[in-house]
């Protein structure tokens, strides 16, 4: 099997077991693979040219970021994430996005003004192309940037703990008719209120984006019947 990501040069990363981490990470957010799926170490070791000491290494850290677990001697799978998981995971973010967003609105500079409409701008683009893997790096980018200019490191580190599981989901959520430009016209509206230092519109604005998204990747998964993940 061949895994995206395993002809990265080691030069491009401070470590044998950091090119790991991000190569498995990229192949599970991407769904090379499969929820429920088998890790193998051996295997892994083979296919990336490396010993299974930075595999074990990589495999013990996406364990403890919930997304893969394991079990006493069969090994470790690829997590899936339930309507549970969801709800905890947006319920979390609409409240630590809200407050980045009032934080970001009271501090906000030129400089800021800057990114974020440059970002909103190579979004408008990116939907144009219907370039889904394009916005889904710039949504991405959009919501760390808020979290960087409201000066709370801890809120920030809230969300990086967050961010890989909602990057998994923000890979389901794009492809979901029309979310994309709903989703930019929610970016447009934060901006406007963080650019007018209006904190509670500004927060207003962020809870209610990232509740229309729980919102619809929980009715995606009750027209499912099943996580697929």
């Amino acid at each position: 099997m061949k895994i995206l990501g395993q002809n990265q040069n080691l030069e491009d990363y401070p470590s044998r077991t950091e090119r790991v981490y991000n190569i498995l990470l990229e192949n599970i957010i991407k769904q090379k693979f499969t929820p429920g799926e088998r890790l193998v170490e051996r295997d892994l070791a083979e296919m990336l040219g490396v010993s299974k000491t930075p595999v074990r290494e990589a495999l013990g850290r996406l364990e403890k970021e919930g997304l893969i677990y394991g079990v006493p001697y069969r090994g470790v799978f690829v997590a899936r994430i339930s309507p549970k998981d969801v709800l905890e995971i947006y319920d979390l973010r609409e409240v630590i996005e809200g407050l980045g967003a009032w934080s970001a609105a009271e501090k906000i500079n030129k400089e800021h003004i800057e990114q974020l409409n440059s970002i909103i701008q190579s979004s408008g683009d990116c939907v144009k192309k219907n370039d889904l893997e394009c916005y889904s790096s710039l949504d991405l980018k959009f919501h760390n940037l808020l979290a960087a200019i409201s000066g709370n490191k801890r809120l920030g580190q809230i969300m990086q703990l967050l961010r890989n599981q909602t990057r998994i989901l923000m890979s389901t959520s794009v492809k979901l008719p029309g979310r994309v430009k709903v989703s930019l016209g929610d970016h447009k509206k934060i901006v406007e209120a963080v650019v007018r230092q209006d904190a509670k519109l500004a927060e207003k604005f962020a809870r209610e984006h990232v509740k229309k998204t729980k919102e619809a990747i929980l009715d995606w998964l009750e027209e499912l019947k099943t996580v697929t993940f």
